[in-house]
């Protein structure tokens, strides 16, 4: 049993990389290469470390119970799962996890096959793994000890930081080229529907015209050049007013068109850290920009079991 603060830091410490190397060898296994599958970009899971550190105080007094210890287990791990996917997504606006193919889960957050393979991980580790741990902590001298852990904890707030700004500036970024995109999208609808309906306005005018006024129309054809030519420079300038108008809506879209190729092009490795090891991650205010993105950098969803390419 932990005895002070100090102590409970060196287990979040020590299990969040241990849970980060458990993660990154299922995936190893999973795929046959190595994928950095923490939220982070050090080797460490949080969520691991504040799991163990919220099992190892509650439950030590009920360990000699191994049925109490899975069943506590399971139930602390499954809502500190559930809390956390939660948050993520209310905070950062996206889903970083999806369970809903799973059979018994709750909004995707949770299933009941990873609650009772939680479970059993954290009796493992209370039952044969936590001692040697523990023992090992107590056997650091105190002072090395405390300026090693603030080291270690110095680096990981760091790493938390630049994780943030770095999932802030990814959703700026979706949000940025879905709205390029949708404004891609108008400008093409409306130089498609300036070109159609002069067209037809012009086709269908010409036509009513020359059904309703065939008299003016003999009348016009015997006007002299001048009132001709007078027509013609009225409509020559119409037409020029036409014209321009699209071709300015045609430099805007491949103005725009450009901008958004090159931001589709930009290399960003925090960004695609990110896709890969959350690549079922979906985007709760533009999805569909993400979904792009994935395809972009080549990554696929990957349900556990499954395979991922990227």
């Amino acid at each position: 049993m932990p005895q002070n603060f100090y102590e409970l830091v060196w287990i979040f410490i020590i299990y969040a990389f241990i849970g980060w190397c458990t993660e990154v060898s299922y995936a190893a296994l999973d795929t046959g290469k190595f994928v950095n599958r923490g939220f982070l970009n050090g080797p460490y899971c949080p969520i691991y470390g504040c799991g163990v550190v919220i099992v190892v105080a509650i439950l030590t007094p009920l360990r000699e119970s191994l049925l109490i210890l899975f069943i506590g287990s399971l139930v602390l791990t499954t809502a500190l799962e559930f809390v956390t996917g939660y948050i993520l997504e209310k905070v950062f606006h996206n889903k970083w996890w999806d369970y809903s193919d799973k059979p018994f889960n709750v909004k995707g957050y949770i299933c009941l096959k990873f609650s009772i393979l939680w479970g059993l991980a954290c009796t493992f580790i209370m039952d044969v793994l936590h001692p040697l741990i523990y023992k090992a902590i107590t056997w650091i001298p105190f002072i090395p000890g405390v300026i090693l852990l603030s080291i270690l904890m110095c680096v990981f707030l760091v790493d938390c930081c630049i994780t943030v700004s770095t999932i802030l500036k990814f959703n700026k970024r979706l949000k940025i080229m879905d709205e390029m995109a949708a404004s891609i999208h108008k400008l093409s609808d409306e130089i498609g529907e300036n070109i159609y309906e002069n067209v037809t306005g012009v086709i269908e005018k010409s036509e009513e015209f020359q059904e309703n006024h065939a008299e003016l129309i003999d009348k016009i054809t015997e006007t002299t050049e001048a009132a001709k030519e007078k027509f013609a420079d009225a409509f020559e300038e119409k037409k020029k007013e036409y014209a321009d108008a699209r071709e300015e809506k045609k430099r805007q879209l491949a103005e725009l068109s450009e901008k958004y190729e090159k931001l589709f092009a930009e290399k960003n490795n925090g960004f695609r850290r990110l896709m890969t090891a959350f690549p079922d991650m979906k985007s709760r205010d533009n999805n569909e920009m993400l979904q792009k993105y994935k395809l972009h950098f080549n990554i696929k969803i990957r349900r556990r079991g499954e395979t991922i390419d990227d």
